[in-house]
């Protein structure tokens, strides 16, 4: 699979760095970040709203 994946449902957009479980998250307005046991990012959260959206050109 390639890196990095974007997924956007009807209220979140997610984008998958690495298959990797995650086992420590942080909350930046909005914004979840999950990362690895090495502090790597694996996946980012982003809840839709009119500060975050896809635009698809």
């Amino acid at each position: 699979m390639n890196y990095p994946k974007v997924v956007e449902e009807e209220d979140r957009i997610i984008v998958i760095y690495s298959e990797e479980p995650h086992h420590h998250v942080e909350e930046d307005d909005g914004v979840l970040i999950y990362y690895s046991k090495l502090w790597e990012v694996v996946k980012i959260v982003i809840k839709k709203d009119e500060k975050h959206n896809i635009i698809k050109l």
